[in-house]
């Protein structure tokens, strides 16, 4: 009888071996069906909008949509830098000074217009007005100066400093 309980117990023990093992293979197995199945989920979810059926194809078309929004990039970075210098040598600073040029003519009827560009080039606009007659002057500006040709009037300098942003208030 013992010899029929040693085999017995070893038949009892191999076979449980053998079961467990089918458990833990079958475990094994289930995991890996939820993890593929994840996978799928999120491929399915990643290929969704693309163009091809493969990563393959997916990856060359999201390739040849990288290339073209960088060569659209360089483009546009192109004509910023045109419309920055534009913008630069655009006429953007204006000053008006209004004032009397002679005593007794009042009403502040003469004036000066200062235009400038962001490099302050541009020129000084001069209108005086008297009871008899009125003259008008233009005098270049080049970098916040005038040539030496020409004089400013106080008036004139006051436009000039207000258009840089440079004026003092009294």
């Amino acid at each position: 009888m013992g010899g029929l309980s040693a085999a017995f117990t070893t038949d009892f023990l191999i076979s449980f071996a053998f079961v467990a093992t089918i458990l833990i293979m079958l475990g094994l197995i289930f995991n890996l069906y939820s993890e593929l199945s994840t996978i799928k989920k999120r491929y399915k979810k990643m290929m969704e909008n693309s163009e091809g059926d493969s990563i393959e194809q997916m990856l060359a078309s999201h390739t040849n949509t990288v290339n073209t929004v960088a060569e659209e990039h360089k483009k546009l970075y192109g004509r910023i830098s045109t419309l920055e210098d534009l913008v630069r040598n655009s006429l953007a600073r204006v000053a008006v000074i209004h004032f009397d040029a002679f005593e007794k003519t009042g009403q502040g009827l003469s004036y000066c217009v200062a235009i400038l560009d962001r490099n302050n080039n541009g020129v000084v606009f001069s209108s005086i007005c008297g009871q008899e007659a009125e003259r008008s002057y233009v005098k270049p500006i080049e970098g916040g100066f005038v040539s030496d040709k020409y004089k400013l009037t106080k008036e004139e300098e006051q436009a000039l400093r207000q258009a840089m942003g440079k004026a003092t208030r009294n």
